[in-house]
């Protein structure tokens, strides 16, 4: 186990990009006020030093973090999963990708205009925030969720399997990848998914759905 004290003279250069990761430290230096990208995932961290104005991408994954600090608005790049996170509140309005899975999240309190992936799965989450209109990739997979918020346009992905959820929002038709599976959803009442399945397993569609038939092809969804 290693402890990193602060150095004046390593800090005095124009520093844009720390590597602290895969060293069994237990804390973080003082930081300087140039950085661009920190790494210190794969350690000991129990908290993380006060974060520079000028961070655009922190990396600090598999720690014991039980909280974040204040998270800087040029923030672009968060990857905080395998933790022990409990919630994510005041996320950066620059934030385009957040990885959060594997942590005890019950809450996210509202998400970045700009996000293209979020992933939170296996956390403790009932529900999910407003969804941007830019995000193409959603993991919550193995958690609580009851109700998926409305789904953008703009959306690929979704992976919702293994939750509480008893009926699927409107699917996009940018949508091509669903996993929904071990859910409470009623067979009688997938309209909308059976005529997403259709474009991918033709033969297996079921006759009363027919009214959806469309010719989009190469996507699929799991039930």
């Amino acid at each position: 186990m290693k402890i990193l004290k602060t150095y004046n003279e390593l800090f005095e250069s124009n520093i844009k990009i720390l590597d602290f990761s895969n060293k069994k430290i237990l804390e973080l230096p003082e930081l300087p006020n140039t950085l661009e990208k920190l790494d210190c995932e794969n350690n000991q961290l129990k908290e993380l030093p006060e974060l520079p104005n000028t961070l655009k991408e922190l990396y600090c994954s598999n720690n014991e973090l039980k909280e974040l600090p204040q998270l800087p608005e040029t923030l672009k790049y968060l990857s905080c999963y395998n933790n022990q996170l409990k919630e994510l509140s005041e996320l950066p309005k620059t934030l385009i990708h957040l990885y959060c899975n594997n942590n005890k999240i019950k809450k996210i309190y509202g998400l970045s205009n700009k996000l293209n992936r979020l992933y939170c799965e296996n956390n403790e989450l009932i529900e999910l925030p407003e969804l941007p209109n830019t995000l193409k990739y959603l993991f919550c997979s193995n958690n609580k969720i009851t109700n998926l918020p409305e789904l953008p346009n703009s959306l690929k992905e979704l992976y919702c399997e293994n939750n509480e959820l008893t009926e699927l929002p409107e699917l996009p038709d940018s949508l091509i990848y669903l996993e929904c599976g071990n859910n409470n959803l009623s067979y009688e009442d997938l309209d909308g998914y059976w005529k997403w399945y259709h474009e991918y397993y033709p033969i297996h569609y079921p006759k009363k759905y027919k009214r959806y038939l469309v010719k989009k092809k190469s996507k699929k969804f799991n039930i």
